[in-house]
């Protein structure tokens, strides 16, 4: 909890996850991530990706990059105003693809096609702006905004956001 002190130092953190190809007409994927103040949640998306995908680690990618943009937005606005940030920012994502290429230099054929975004992840990694870490599915509260979800776990993901309600638990344990 921030004592409005100058020197109180906050954190921002990410995660980001994307369902593959999800649009059976058009087979784009669906991005959702969401950033992170101190613990809670500042920023929320789920949309559906511009472009078709190739695969599952590019859609990733496009989701990791759309994360890191946000966090990089809300470093710069805190900054902006005389803050400071923790560095480097974590961003997570549950996929090890997209983990691993944000950390290597080389691009394949495979991947050539997403090397911007590549490029843009490597560069905030390398500069100590952001550190991406692999966690698995079902500690990624971001699934929340891209699959459909089973009911204990819906509630899990969502308590990150909402919190968790003392009455509806009571009534829960009452049915």
């Amino acid at each position: 909890k921030w004592d409005g002190s100058p020197n109180f130092v906050f954190e921002v953190s990410g995660r980001s996850d994307s369902d593959y190809a999800k649009d059976p007409e058009r087979r784009r994927s669906v991005s959702g991530y969401s950033t992170f103040l101190c613990g809670a949640p500042v920023t929320m998306k789920s949309r559906m990706q511009g472009c078709v995908m190739l695969d599952v680690t590019s859609a990733e990618l496009v989701s990791a990059t759309q994360c890191a943009q946000d966090m990089m937005f809300t470093m710069r606005v805190l900054e902006s105003m005389g803050l400071k940030v923790k560095k480097p920012m974590v961003l997570e994502i549950d996929n090890k693809g997209a983990v691993d290429l944000s950390h290597n230099w080389s691009v394949s054929g495979r991947t050539r096609h997403d090397s911007v975004r590549q490029s843009f992840l490597r560069e905030l990694n390398e500069e100590g702006v952001i550190e991406l870490y692999w966690i698995p599915t079902e500690a990624n509260s971001s699934v929340l905004f891209t699959k459909n979800l089973s009911g204990p776990t819906f509630e899990k993901h969502t308590a990150v956001y909402c919190g968790e309600d003392e009455y509806m638990k009571d009534d829960r344990e009452s049915v």
